[in-house]
């Protein structure tokens, strides 16, 4: 065998005429859920979705407090920052 014919060997598609790839992969998925109708299906993903709903809205009152925190740090480091100036004749320039 040539160099080339083994690179075109490795690079080349496989050909899949057993089914036994086929048989291992049903087996790794999850069964069927009986019994369930469309509407079913509807709801579960409605409510899953109000679900991350309202995980986002949790996440957003977290940031707000964040934001606020923030703010009110900045406030107290300006007012510190006064009272050092006005103390010990700082100047900035």
């Amino acid at each position: 065998m040539s160099i080339f014919s083994k690179i075109r060997d490795k690079f080349r598609r496989k050909k899949h005429n057993d089914l036994s790839d086929l048989d291992e992969l049903t087996k790794k998925l999850p069964p069927i859920p009986e019994g369930q109708t469309a509407q079913d299906i509807r709801m579960q993903e409605k409510i899953h979705l109000d679900n991350i709903k309202a995980k986002l809205d949790l996440i957003l009152t977290d940031l707000d407090n964040l934001k606020t925190q923030n703010q009110m740090i900045n406030e107290r480091l300006k007012n510190m920052e006064k009272t050092i100036a006005e103390t010990k004749g700082i100047k900035y320039y």
